[in-house]
């Protein structure tokens, strides 16, 4: 799976505080412990994680690279979903939450 960390050189973009650009692209801001597990731990054990530095005690990205973490994420889910056998049924379609 790609690491969204590898794809961008973070410090060649305009950065901005990581809650604003995750605003911006998705409508959602994320809790500062989000923020934190994003760039720190990372997700999919740690497979996946936004590149981002640290300064002046906030952490910040460019909405490059913010892109990149989500196609990573989209990429490792549909991945995922192309190992699972058989079809999709209305009870796995109502524990993902769409119907």
């Amino acid at each position: 799976m790609p690491m969204a960390n590898n794809e961008i050189d973070i410090l060649s973009g305009e950065l901005a505080h990581v809650m604003a650009v995750a605003l911006k692209r998705t409508g959602q801001k994320p809790s500062p412990a989000t923020v934190w597990r994003w760039c720190k731990k990372g997700l999919r054990g740690g497979t996946i994680k936004l590149a981002a530095i640290h300064h002046s005690g906030y952490w910040q990205t460019t909405p490059e690279a913010f892109d990149a973490f989500l196609n990573a994420q989209t990429e490792a889910a549909l991945a995922d979903h192309d190992t699972v056998d058989g079809g999709v049924t209305d009870e796995d379609l109502k524990e993902a939450g769409l119907l």
